[in-house]
């Protein structure tokens, strides 16, 4: 099978200081977020705190898109950027970073070796869309709305689909749907 489909019940959350984070995936599969011997990973988070501190991620770049709410960044001695739902930043793990604002956010974290990029794709309702994995992982994050895949599945809001790299899918938005798309490349 070209998709994997994952839902809810396959995800573990984790507290933090300012709210919680929700991994969708991990590369390599036996990595650990504790252990931070990740290549990539992909997770959503809330930002419960109207103030927080980012955490340090030594070899780090990260890509933050904002799903929900508006949130200011500061990253000191660089610059201070403010996002609206499904604008996103790409900053290095390694600045000293505050947010302002309570939201749920999008995040792709990248170590040396892997390259990647979220994307945002609205679809009104009854339309549909043909996306090609051309990555060597490309995945889709459901955000908003209903659609179905491959032979009538259906997939809800909060849903995460792994398209397998050189595959073709088809999606139809039963209502008017959000998508993030996620394409990561590994060098190793």
């Amino acid at each position: 099978m070209s998709v994997q489909q994952f839902s809810a019940m396959d995800r573990t959350t984790i507290n933090w200081a300012s709210g919680t984070s929700t991994e969708l995936f991990i590369h390599p599969a036996k990595a650990s977020f504790a252990e931070r011997n990740f290549q990539f990973r992909i997770s959503t988070a809330t930002v419960e705190a109207e103030e927080s501190t980012f955490t340090f991620f030594e070899g780090v770049t990260r890509h933050l898109m904002i799903l929900k709410g508006n949130l200011e960044l500061i990253h000191e001695g660089h610059y201070t950027k403010h996002l609206k739902p499904y604008e996103q930043d790409i900053f290095s793990g390694e600045w000293k970073t505050r947010s302002k604002g309570k939201v749920t956010d999008f995040n792709l974290m990248l170590k040396e070796g892997a390259t990647g990029l979220l994307r945002h794709q609205r679809l009104d309702g009854n339309t549909s869309v043909k996306l090609t994995a051309s990555t060597d992982y490309y995945f889709i994050y459901l955000t908003s709305g209903l659609i179905t895949f491959q032979d009538g599945k259906l997939a809800n809001a909060g849903d995460f689909l792994y398209l397998k790299k050189d595959s073709e899918l088809i999606l139809y938005a039963k209502r008017a749907s959000d998508l993030v798309l996620i394409e990561v490349s590994c060098s190793k």
